[in-house]
Parts: C-alpha cells; sequence; structure tokens
C-alpha cells in the first residue's frame, strides 16, 4: 500500500494539481482508477491544510480530511495507521507529497476498510485452504505410491525384520568355516565373509580385501568350473582340493549374480571315511557278536556229544589270526576310529586280493585327541594309497607297535627297484 502511495507521490499530475489546483477533475479520475486497479476503498489527496482534493464520495471533496491521523504525514513522515473516517474503520497508509524543490505540497492517503480486508482474508484463506487440502491429499497419495514401491522393494519387509535379517546374515557369514563370496552379473566380488578372506591372503598377503575385485582373484581357473551348475564340484587350486557350489541370486525374477561356497574338501572326504570306517566296524561287531554265539552252541554241542579231538581242531580253527580279526582288533585298538579305518583298509585290499595280517603288540590306548586320530589315518592312507599302486604279494604283513606314547608301523614286502621309485616319489 505504502509502494502505491509513493508511485502516486511522485506522479506529475499530482504535483501539477497540488502546487496549481488546477485539473482537478482529471486527478479524481485518476485516483479512481488507481483504487479499483488495486482493490482500495479509497485514495485521498490531500493539500497541505488536510483538504481533499479526491475522495470515493464526491460530497466529501474539499473538506477536511477525517481521522486524525494524518497530522504525521503533513510534517513529513511515511506511515501506515489505523483509524475511523467517514467510511468507517480503515487500514490507511500515509506519503507526503514534495514539490521539485524538494518542499512538502500534499499527502497521499490511501486504505482499505476493515470490511473489506476480512473479505479479503476469508477469499485468500478459502483459496489457502483449498490449496492446502489439495496438497495434503496429492502429498497423502504420493505418500502411499511411494511407500508401495519402497515396501515391494524391501520385499514387503519392516525395518525391525530387515536388522534382524542383516544381524542374522552377517553371523552367518562371520561364524562359517567356509568360503563365501556373492558376485554381480559381471562376476565382480561384492560381499566376502572372514574364510574367504583369509583363503585369499594365503596366496596374496595379509591386511587385503576381496571386495571389488574379480571372481579369477579367488578362483584362479575359473574354467574349471560352472557357475549354473546345481551340484557340488570338485576344485583343485595351489594343491587343495575344494567343493564348490553356486546359487543365482534372483531378484524380481532377474539374476544379478552369484553366491558362492568353497569348501575344504579334505574335511569332508574324511567325515564320509570315517562314516564308512564307523559302518565297517560296527557291522564287523554285528558279525562277530553273531558268529559267536553259533560258535559256542557248536562248542557246546561238541562238548556234550564229548567229541574231543573235533572240538580241538574246530578252535584251532576259529582261533586262526585271519578269522578273528575283528575280534581281536576291538580288543587290541581301544579307538574305534582307527579300528574301523583299518577294518576298511583290510577289506580294500582285499578287493585287490590281498590279505592285510595285522600283527597288534600292545594294545593300543584310545585318544581323545581328534587332530591326532587323523594325523594317524591320514599317515596309514597315504602309505596304502601308495602300496595299491604297485603289485603286492598275497599276504602283506603289518607289524603295530605302541610304546612310550609313540605308534610304530613296520610293513614287510619284498620290492624290486621301479617299486620302491614309486614308493619313494608317489608316482
Amino acid at each position: 500500500m505504502l509502494s502505491i502511495g509513493k508511485q502516486l507521490s511522485i506522479d506529475p499530475l499530482v504535483k501539477q494539481v497540488l502546487t496549481t489546483h488546477t485539473n482537478e477533475k482529471a486527478l479524481e479520475t485518476y485516483a479512481t482508477d488507481i483504487y479499483h486497479i488495486y482493490d482500495l476503498d479509497f485514495v485521498v489527496i490531500m493539500d497541505m491544510q488536510a483538504k481533499r482534493l479526491t475522495h470515493p464520495d464526491a460530497n466529501l471533496i474539499g473538506k477536511p480530511f477525517q481521522g486524525n491521523d494524518e497530522k504525521e504525514a503533513l510534517k513529513g513522515h511515511t506511515y501506515v495507521s489505523f483509524s475511523k473516517g467517514s467510511l468507517g474503520q480503515s487500514l490507511r497508509g500515509f506519503v507526503p507529497v514534495y514539490d521539485n524543490q524538494k518542499q512538502q505540497i500534499g499527502v497521499v492517503a490511501l486504505g482499505i476498510k476493515v470490511q473489506t480486508l476480512g473479505t479479503l482474508i476469508n477469499k485468500f484463506r478459502q483459496g489457502y485452504t483449498i490449496v492446502l487440502f489439495t496438497s495434503i491429499a496429492i502429498g497423502f497419495i504420493a505418500a502411499l505410491g511411494i511407500a508401495y514401491y519402497l515396501k515391494r522393494q524391501l520385499l514387503n519387509l519392516e525395518p525391525k525384520e530387515i536388522s534382524q535379517l542383516l544381524e542374522e546374515r552377517n553371523a552367518m557369514l562371520s561364524h562359517t568355516n567356509d568360503a563365501i563370496i556373492v558376485v554381480n552379473s559381471d562376476k565382480v566380488i561384492q560381499l566376502s565373509n572372514i574364510s574367504a578372506n583369509e583363503l585369499y591372503e594365503k596366496t596374496s598377503g595379509p591386511g587385503l580385501t576381496l571386495t571389488g575385485l574379480p571372481l579369477e582373484a579367488l578362483i584362479v581357473e575359473l574354467d574349471a568350473v560352472s557357475l549354473d551348475s546345481k551340484r557340488e564340484q570338485l576344485y583343485r587350486q595351489n594343491g587343495q582340493e575344494y567343493l564348490f557350489s553356486s546359487a543365482p541370486i534372483i531378484i524380481q525374477q532377474k539374476p544379478i549374480g552369484w553366491i558362492i561356497f568353497l569348501r575344504n574338501a579334505t574335511e569332508s572326504l574324511f567325515v564320509m571315511d570315517q562314516l564308512a570306517n564307523t559302518t565297517a566296524y560296527a557291522s564287523a561287531l554285528q558279525a562277530q557278536s553273531h558268529e559267536f554265539m553259533n560258535k559256542l552252541h557248536v562248542i557246546y554241542g561238541l562238548v556234550d556229544l564229548k567229541a574231543y579231538d573235533e572240538l580241538s581242531i574246530y578252535l584251532h580253527d576259529i582261533l586262526s589270526p585271519e578269522k578273528e580279526f575283528s575280534h581281536r582288533l576291538s580288543f587290541l585298538v581301544r579307538n574305534p576310529q582307527i579300528a574301523g579305518f583299518l577294518i576298511g583298509e583290510r577289506q580294500k585290499f582285499s578287493e585287490r586280493k590281498v590279505t592285510l595280517l595285522f600283527d597288534i603288540s600292545p594294545e593300543i590306548p584310545e585318544t581323545h585327541d581328534d587332530d591326532e586320530t587323523l594325523a594317524i589315518m591320514n599317515c596309514y592312507r597315504y602309505i596304502h594309497h601308495l602300496l595299491l599302486k604297485i603289485a603286492l604279494p598275497e599276504e602283506l604283513q603289518i607289524l603295530i607297535q605302541y610304546a612310550n606314547d609313540n605308534l610304530t608301523t613296520t610293513y614287510t614286502l619284498e620290492l624290486d627297484t621301479q617299486q620302491q621309485v614309486i614308493l619313494k616319489t608317489g608316482c
């Protein structure tokens, strides 16, 4: 409102009328146009005696300005006031008018009635209310759409569930002994667990991480395995055998990469071998128990018939080393894993038409050290693997002696020069 008043105060027509008191009709028309254009209730131009030169009510032109709030404006001040005039309570703005010699020659007063101001406020309030509720509705719909989109992207999981899944995933990755890596569709490693990093550090040095490296950094011979195979694959690297398995990662029916597992095959093969040996040992004990009951019945029958000569022959026959191997082994080898392993090895050699004759003295006590048991079985397994590469006699004598916490095994057989080379070099 004051800006409009300042624009009027420098208008040439306003200055001319205030100076010469001529052309007042033109000024009235001009003032009427101004308050219509800017939605004002009145534009009053007064001289230094506060006499109106313009007014919406033509009957009040030439009469003094009402409200007694124009005095400061006549002293050259610009301000806004709230007072009651001929049109009622109104909000007024006052701007002094100066001639070209910087002498004050009048005042421009502009105003809006309180009633008009209330109408304007209600009008704008109604518009703002519509805009506000429209914005709220649009925002609510947009929020629902974004929430639905995010819900789909998060697989309908709540933040608490996502946090729990993340902690569970980190726990599984950190505490599993298998090397686990996640690669994208370009076969670039995105995630690796502690075991995978430790495996990589063995060949590349400490303090290195797999994240961001190509898959070939860990799986050197990538052509030897297939990422699309659904079965475990045997993979050999740096003299170590691994069980390799992979599974595709699919999001919204689109493959985005693979998760790869590497497990030390030695441990798995050992467990399988241990299970086979235990099965063989249990089967031998079961057969031994059944056979023992049969033998008791035969012995009882021979004694009852007083066939002592036949009894002597029968006892000599059943006590022969070959037929009583499992029975004697269960007493001489207290460690069931080693006993089962020796039974399994004897069966393996028997398939090659070779009989293993074990001479164990004294009995081997039980050990609770799994690493020690594994070391003993691996030594036997390696030696037997080499022996099966050469021609063997029908009987192979094996002497196992235990003394002072030391286990000594002696193999007795005749070898030619070529066989000796095979046993020494392994090929």
